[in-house]
């Protein structure tokens, strides 16, 4: 191979590398989809109630609520009111998570016991 056809092949390669770091600049915002890579906040689900009882997220964010009740008392987290619609199994144990996909503010509470409630506000991705 001759010096000025592996001069061009560098050069080219050096061309597209360049095109190919410059095409995220012209992608649609990250702001206008949610995120799939938010934060992933924990949250207790005891007895008779969860800890902490207010969360404030943002779009693309997961909450994990873990079981820690005592003995058989069965638990869930279900959406009373809010911009989308959830709910985990009724359980004595485990975990569930769920990712928060729009904005606003979310009342929950345990079917089992309906005294048992918390609030999750979502905000705007960040910019």
């Amino acid at each position: 191979m001759s010096q000025s056809v592996r001069t061009a092949a560098v050069l080219a390669a050096l061309v597209a590398a360049g095109a190919a770091a410059a095409l995220p600049a012209f992608a649609p915002a990250a702001a206008q989809h949610p995120s799939t890579s938010g934060k992933t906040r924990t949250v207790g689900v005891y007895t008779d109630y969860y800890d902490p009882p207010k969360l404030t997220l943002h779009v693309g964010d997961k909450v994990k609520w873990v079981w820690h009740s005592s003995g058989f008392a069965l638990h869930d987290v279900y959406v009373d009111s809010g911009p989308e619609d959830f709910n985990s199994p009724t359980q004595a144990g485990g975990s569930f998570a769920h990712r928060f996909k729009k904005a606003g503010t979310f009342k929950l509470y345990c079917t089992e016991h309906p005294e048992m409630t918390m609030g999750v506000t979502v905000k705007k991705v960040r910019k």
